[in-house]
């Protein structure tokens, strides 16, 4: 109470130091009341706040609050920019969250600026029901120039991609991450310049376009990396390598790193796995230990021989792993098949493959579907 009644005083002496100031005690609970009035009141009359309100159902307070960050103006595009987003099949619910997002898209002049880009977006195939989903999630991209950059970015990956449709779906991530410029282009470039053929960098803008996107300098240590432990630019591998070094943080690959090597690795055997099969180190550790776990104690396999086929590990162990195991501990009884290195084929076959291997025991062992069937039904 001391220190607040020495800051009160000290304030109505400043305020009474100035000329023609006579210090008034005001209630704080009117005083409050007085800023939160001025505050809301100039905005709270607007014709603005009523069109949105009977337009797209606003409430009163979100009309208000979209009405205070165009800084109380009234814009004078904001009917026409309604109705050329209804007549573009844009909801009255996605045009609503496009405003409260994107509250400036008001102010925009609805058939010299924003008419051109909705149709733009229809020219390259995307359907009019596509183009209002992805602009009332991302209303921003609007905001970017026509001429200078959705057009420019458009023709940039369509010449990678040699396809409107392929390169709508990429497009469609560059324009939310508005990063063409000063990312992805900078990024190809380097990529090229490091041995990755352009049809692989297409490949990898459909399928790992976070390593395009990512900020150079990170993509650069990674490439470094990726080259240095032997991985080939002009291999898919190399591709999941980056994805692994840019998008997982170097706490993650240390606490893996030990992980791996609690479970018998060398790290010679742990740099030749991830040569193999980098998403080894995208596996969560959950997964990594049941699967290491059953392998070793209930196949009894060296994990040496885990390490030599790394890809094990990205199987499910209830849909694959333990039902096939079952059948090769069943043919391993009957003495149909040897221990063995070659073990590890029944377990990366493809589920057509495998069949067709095990009706080839159908004369010695005609049980042998029934088991495989029952343990895939009981981990079901």
């Amino acid at each position: 109470m001391f220190v607040v009644s020495i800051r009160r005083s000290l304030l109505a002496s400043d305020l009474a130091a100035i000329r023609g100031f006579s210090p008034i005690r005001i209630p704080p609970s009117a005083l409050s009341f007085r800023i939160r009035f001025l505050s809301v009141q100039p905005c709270a009359d607007s014709s603005t706040v009523s069109f949105l309100i009977e337009s797209l159902g606003l409430s009163t307070e979100t009309a208000v609050s979209i009405h205070r960050k165009l800084g109380c103006k009234n814009p004078r595009n904001a009917d026409s920019v309604i109705s050329v987003l209804k007549s573009h099949e844009f909801s009255v619910v996605q045009i609503s969250s496009m405003i409260q997002r994107f509250p400036s898209i008001l102010m925009v002049n609805a058939e010299r600026t924003l008419l051109p880009k909705l149709d733009f977006f229809c020219s390259k195939g995307l359907s009019r029901h596509l183009v209002a989903e992805l602009l009332s999630r991302h209303p921003y991209i609007l905001w970017r120039s026509l001429e200078k950059h959705l057009i420019p970015t458009f023709n940039f990956f369509r010449t990678l991609l040699e396809s409107d449709s392929k390169t709508i779906k990429v497009v469609r991530l560059s324009f939310r991450t508005g990063a063409h410029e000063t990312r992805i282009a900078p990024n190809v470039k380097y990529l090229a310049e490091n041995g990755v053929p352009l049809k692989k960098i297409a490949s990898l803008l459909q399928c790992h376009c976070c390593v395009v996107f990512a900020d150079p300098a990170k993509l650069k240590k990674a490439v470094h990396i990726a080259k240095e432990m032997g991985h080939d630019p002009t291999k898919v591998t190399f591709f999941q390598a980056l994805n692994v070094l840019i998008m997982r943080k170097r706490s993650i690959w240390d606490s893996k790193s030990r992980l791996y090597e609690k479970w018998g690795w060398s790290n010679e055997e742990l740099i030749s796995a991830f040569k193999k099969y980098p998403l080894c180190m995208a596996i969560s550790e959950d997964k990594i230990n049941r699967a290491m776990s059953f392998f070793i104690h209930e196949m009894d396999w060296k994990p040496s021989m885990i390490a030599k086929h790394p890809i094990l590990l990205s199987h499910s162990l209830e849909k694959r792993i333990i039902p096939r195991a079952a059948v090769l501990k069943f043919l391993l009884s009957k003495g149909l098949i040897k221990k063995g290195g070659s073990l590890v084929l029944f377990i990366m076959l493809s589920e057509a493959r495998f069949m067709a291997r095990m009706s080839g025991f159908q004369g010695k062992a005609p049980e042998l579907l029934a088991l495989y069937k029952e343990e895939l039904n009981r981990l079901a």
